[in-house]
């Protein structure tokens, strides 16, 4: 079986050009599927079969089922299970295409029904008081300050920011050629405090890599290599914590209030599109979120007849 999966994986990253980070979640799902079927029922992390061969024509619809009641079992978030389960249909998919199966198993097995579930937002005021926060002047608090000015200021997936190079960051003209999903290209803007708090640290962002090679990504750990999209997430909780806010905010809640606050400023739903990287505008429309207060506010100040009184 994992030749085929190597196959896949060679599919999905030179001619579908997902990017390292997706692959590297569909090769973990696929390996956890095999070490399934292989009856260790465990992440492929835990324990190897000494040949850990799989007859691919084990693969079928009872096999895909077997897995997934395994991982409700195990208690398993609904959405966890939902991209497992997307993995193996694409997977599937693959192999029937390609002939390797005589038809797709997982064809006709439903994603699991998801809640729309969008990460708490901040509102300005107390994204501000997060940022403002942020005052140590040692190299890690530069790096942290940096890396959240960035993630509001230019509404970065958590994954995009972990990959930057110095090489992409144009400090002067404050913008940043992004690869996104689909290894899609696109440029992404920030202002002037992100831009200092980029200068700041980059000034001093040597001290990092006295014991290491630079790898030439922006952001590093305390030994010198990239920063990773988890411990970029430990950041973002660490601060959001501290300043007594919601603990659910995430790297995704930046996102989200890049594009809401942009919205309730007045800016274009297509514009903000773009600057997320979305290939639907519905999409962005998920991500766009106004407060019934906004909406009212919009409308008493741009609708002609909003506040006449005709007597009627």
């Amino acid at each position: 079986m994992d030749v085929f999966i190597d196959k896949f994986i060679n599919h999905l990253k030179y001619e579908r050009n997902f990017s390292d980070h997706t692959v590297k979640n569909y090769r973990s799902d696929l390996l956890q599927f095999r070490d399934f079927l292989l009856g260790l029922g465990q992440s492929f992390q835990a324990a190897h079969a000494e040949d850990p061969s799989i007859d691919i024509h084990q693969i079928d619809r009872v096999a895909i089922q077997s897995f997934l009641g395994h991982l409700y079992s195990h208690k398993l978030a609904k959405t966890s299970i939902a991209r497992k389960l997307s993995t193996l249909k694409s997977f599937c998919r693959f192999l029937a295409k390609t002939s390797y199966l005589p038809a797709d198993p997982a064809r006709n097995i439903p994603l699991p029904a998801l809640p729309e579930y969008l990460p708490p937002l901040l509102e300005t005021e107390a994204m501000h008081a997060l940022l403002d926060g942020i005052s140590g002047i040692d190299i890690l608090s530069l790096r942290d300050l940096a890396i959240l000015e960035l993630l509001y200021a230019s509404g970065m997936r958590v994954e995009e920011l972990a990959g930057l190079l110095i090489a992409q960051i144009q400090l002067d003209d404050r913008r940043i050629k992004v690869r996104g999903k689909g290894r899609k290209d696109r440029i992404v803007l920030f202002g002037i405090p992100a831009a200092n708090a980029l200068r700041r640290y980059m000034e001093r962002r040597t001290e990092l890599v006295q014991h290491s090679a630079d790898s030439g990504h922006l952001f590093l750990n305390r030994r010198g290599g990239a920063l990773s999209s988890r411990s970029i997430r430990r950041i973002v909780k660490k601060y959001v914590t501290a300043a007594g806010l919601d603990r659910r905010v995430s790297p995704q809640s930046f996102r989200h209030s890049f594009a809401s606050h942009l919205l309730q400023a007045g800016a274009d739903l297509r514009v903000i599109q773009e600057l997320l990287g979305h290939a639907s505008l519905s999409t962005t429309q998920r991500y766009t979120r106004v407060d019934t207060d906004s909406l009212l506010d919009v409308y008493h100040q741009a609708h002609p007849r909003a506040h006449e009184d005709r007597g009627d």
